[in-house]
């Protein structure tokens, strides 16, 4: 696995984590499963339940228990979302979660929030941009360095293929939790994951998510 550490500033670090696999295995590569010298002082776990499915609040307590094993702080959410006008569940739900990480950032002066998006988060949102005819900088996609407002948004794991988080987890027999609307083929992005890339991937290019990588690295990287 292809982990960039380089991009992690040397202060107070959030790890967002819901629960799922990607998010778990950035919790226990970057604490080296709790056993990185200062990781107490230097990471916070980052939580938010959004309410929206049943099992979110086993979740919350999963994420944690978590923390806890890590050895590190846990600051977690139960928010109530409620779209907007014109806004949809999903914008409101990120709306919510952007609130409470600035609002963590100010707190608990964190220098970033890293989140686990991996190689395949970046090959779906390419191949969705390119539906919506998408430009160079859209297409560029998940960067491992942004800024929304006050935060900072660094993802060290774009290097990874999500099979290698599982198998990562696997191995030193961690658990992870499952959102069972990530199977639900209606949503756009789950189309993509469980239909689209596996179709060309055995139709056209088998190495398809890596090569999609390397198109949004050479889009991303600055111009002369």
């Amino acid at each position: 696995m292809k982990i960039n550490r380089a991009i992690l500033p040397p202060g107070r670090i959030g790890l967002a984590v819901s629960g799922g696999s990607d998010s778990v295995a950035l919790a226990f590569l970057l604490t080296k499963g709790g056993k990185k010298k200062n990781a107490a002082d230097r990471f916070v776990i980052l939580h938010v339940d959004h309410g929206l499915r049943p099992e979110s609040k086993e979740e919350y307590r999963f994420v944690r228990a978590l923390a806890r094993r890590l050895g590190v702080k846990f600051r977690g959410c139960r928010a109530k979302v409620v779209p907007a006008r014109g806004e949809s569940l999903e914008m409101a739900a990120r709306r919510v979660r952007l609130a409470f990480f600035e609002k963590c950032v100010r707190a608990l002066k964190l220098d970033a929030i890293a989140t686990g998006h991996h190689m395949d988060d970046v090959a779906e949102t390419f191949l969705m941009r390119i539906r919506r005819a998408s430009g160079p900088a859209g297409l560029a996609g998940i960067k491992e360095r942004s800024q929304v407002g006050a935060i900072t948004f660094v993802r060290p794991l774009l290097g990874c293929r999500d099979a290698e988080l599982k198998a990562y987890l696997r191995k030193y027999g961690e658990a992870w939790r499952e959102d069972a609307s990530n199977d639900d083929t209606s949503i756009e992005r789950n189309k993509v994951r469980h239909r689209i890339i596996p179709f060309l991937e055995a139709n056209l290019d088998p190495n398809l998510v890596e090569h999609i990588a390397k198109i949004t690295r050479l889009l991303a990287a600055p111009r002369a």
